[in-house]
């Protein structure tokens, strides 16, 4: 059996949404494992968990909205420099009985195979940045754990980039994830997740996941970390029929890394300065874009 972690996120006014969001963690051998080792030997590096345990610790009992409003803008070549791939090592619910968690091992990041790839091009005048994400299908997952396939026949689920913006006046890259997937119920509320129940499920078309990343920084941490917001808002007709207001425990915190060291120092706009505020624009899938998952395979754990 693979380890399932899960967090809520609940929103007043939207049918109380419960979001799940389910990071599985995989039974990787221990000769891939040796394999893998001598190609991380320079990311997630052996002070990489000490720092990331740091920053649990440290925000674990914090106000984190408080958190994330004094975090800095990471710079956008330090967002989409070298691989511009992050996973998720640690994970907050504002309200702390829903949970949180924080990985232990170099192991436990390779076992799993979300992955938040930012690209684009950073100049002085204009930053384009664009966000794709990968998720493994829980079907496909869960035939590899009792040793059915093989990690290379894994199905991952590639969804389409979205626009990630830096919005000037949280100083946050923000986006919309409408890739969420109707996984149940529980009691009156709808169970979302990225994880596909299969390769033939489809997106629900009523939600996203709005994420606000920023630096996760200070003085004694030298690994690059993102500090990330989520929450589920209503796309399309939904947004526009519904508002929402934001409630206790409606937000959720994630920490990214790329598993690499800072090269620059963070960007910071001081009051002096004058540059238009940039609103998330709508990231929902075009009319013209696929209702299931583009799946691809062959993929190798970084």
């Amino acid at each position: 059996m693979y380890p399932i972690i899960m967090y809520q996120m609940i929103h007043k006014r939207l049918c109380v949404l419960l979001f799940v969001y389910g990071l599985f963690a995989i039974d990787l051998s221990a000769q891939q494992m040796q394999r893998d080792q001598s190609v991380e030997e320079n990311t997630y590096g052996s002070k990489f968990f000490d720092q990331l345990h740091a920053i649990f610790g440290k925000f674990r009992d914090m106000d984190l909205q408080r958190v994330f409003k004094e975090a800095k803008a990471i710079d956008c070549s330090e967002l989409v420099g070298r691989k511009g791939e992050w996973r998720a090592v640690a994970f907050f619910n504002e309200d702390r009985k829903l949970g949180d968690w924080c990985r232990e091992s170099l192991e436990e990041v390779k076992a799993d195979l979300a992955v938040y790839t930012f690209k684009g091009k950073c100049s002085a005048d204009h930053e384009s940045v664009q966000v794709t994400t990968e998720f493994p299908t829980d079907e496909s997952i869960e035939a590899y754990n009792r040793r059915r396939i093989g990690l290379n026949e894994v199905d991952i689920t590639v969804n389409d980039p979205v626009n990630a913006l830096l919005n000037r006046s949280t100083m946050a890259y923000t986006f919309d994830l409408p890739y969420l997937f109707l996984t149940g119920q529980r009691g009156p509320t709808n169970t979302y997740s990225f994880i596909a129940p299969d390769r033939n499920a489809a997106y629900a078309t009523d939600v996203s996941s709005r994420w606000e990343c920023k630096a996760a920084t200070s003085e004694d941490v030298t690994y690059r970390f993102l500090i990330c917001r989520t929450a589920i808002v209503p796309r399309g007709g939904a947004a526009r029929n519904r508002q929402t207001e934001p409630s206790f425990g409606s937000s959720a915190f994630f920490i990214l890394s790329d598993g690499l060291k800072a090269e620059t120092s963070v960007k910071v706009l001081f009051d002096g300065e004058t540059k238009p505020i940039e609103n998330p624009k709508d990231a929902s899938p075009a009319p013209s874009s696929p209702t299931r998952p583009i799946l691809k395979r062959d993929r190798k754990v970084n």
